[in-house]
């Protein structure tokens, strides 16, 4: 719209001027062509007149055309360039969207890699304590865990069926759902990650004296929609958001495997 505003805007300009160069000839006319016969002053005003406008025209219409034709390359060049642009743009897009295709693939392979690596062994035909010691060594593997427990729901309280790295287990309580952090995560059915414990909250000890672990990881074993079991670890360093995912993932495969557990020993 503005180029079609300039293109009219210029053509006016140059018929104006066409005019205005006309009456400059006229004007020259009167001055320089003052002898000779009327006749012959008439002949020669009307040439004079014919060629100064012709002259004018042609020379204005290719000053035109000329505008004109510069006026579209730009305009071209400006279309080019943006749907250049929109091309870069798409690309750009595009290798963007294929990248995050990638890396959440890439993160979903090695949280389905991880969680066959903590299932590896597990299975119904196992004890439940020995059930229970097997997934906290496979967890302590993983995720260089320090110490746990693994509480299994007996008549609505639940109870320590497994430890790893616990000295002094007369210390583990029972507990019911709604009781303590680990009886919140029960009712709640859902994973909580602390971090910054209290000192003395856990101990781990060694030939090298004792530590306080600074991050606890409780989550459920659920199975039909219930908490049937509770599995506490304990960590130096706090676990990641991938780790956070498998366990959510692994909350309902531990707990369909300790479902059979528990129904084939009745």
């Amino acid at each position: 719209m503005k180029n079609l505003r300039l293109t009219i805007s210029i053509i006016i300009m140059f018929v104006f001027q066409s005019l205005i160069l006309v009456w400059v000839f006229f004007i020259l006319k009167k001055i320089f062509i003052d002898s000779g016969s009327e006749s012959l002053i008439s002949q020669q005003e009307k040439m004079f007149l014919i060629a100064g406008f012709l002259i004018v025209t042609f020379v204005s219409f290719v000053f035109v055309v000329i505008i004109i034709r510069t006026s579209a390359k730009k305009q071209e060049t400006i279309i080019k360039y943006a749907s250049g642009n929109k091309v870069d743009d798409a690309a750009e897009k595009k290798k963007k969207n294929l990248e995050e295709q990638k890396r959440l693939s890439d993160i979903e392979k090695k949280r389905n890699k991880t969680i066959n690596s903590l299932m590896q062994g597990l299975n119904n035909k196992l004890e439940l304590k020995e059930f229970s010691e097997k997934l906290l060594a496979n967890l302590a593997k993983q995720y260089e865990l320090v110490q746990g427990i693994v509480f299994v729901n007996q008549q609505d309280i639940y109870k320590k069926s497994g430890a790893y790295a616990l000295y002094r287990e007369d210390e583990v309580q029972n507990f019911k759902e709604g009781v303590g952090i680990a009886g919140q995560v029960a009712v709640n059915k859902e994973l909580i990650n602390i971090s910054n414990l209290p000192d003395k909250y856990l101990t781990v000890l060694s030939g090298l004296g004792s530590s306080a672990p600074a991050n606890l990881m409780i989550f459920p074993a659920i199975y039909d929609n219930k908490t049937i079991g509770i599995i506490e670890l304990a960590t130096f360093v706090k676990m990641d958001k991938l780790a956070e995912q498998v366990l959510k993932v692994l909350s309902g495969r531990l707990g369909e495997q300790i479902n059979k557990i528990i129904v084939a020993t009745k």
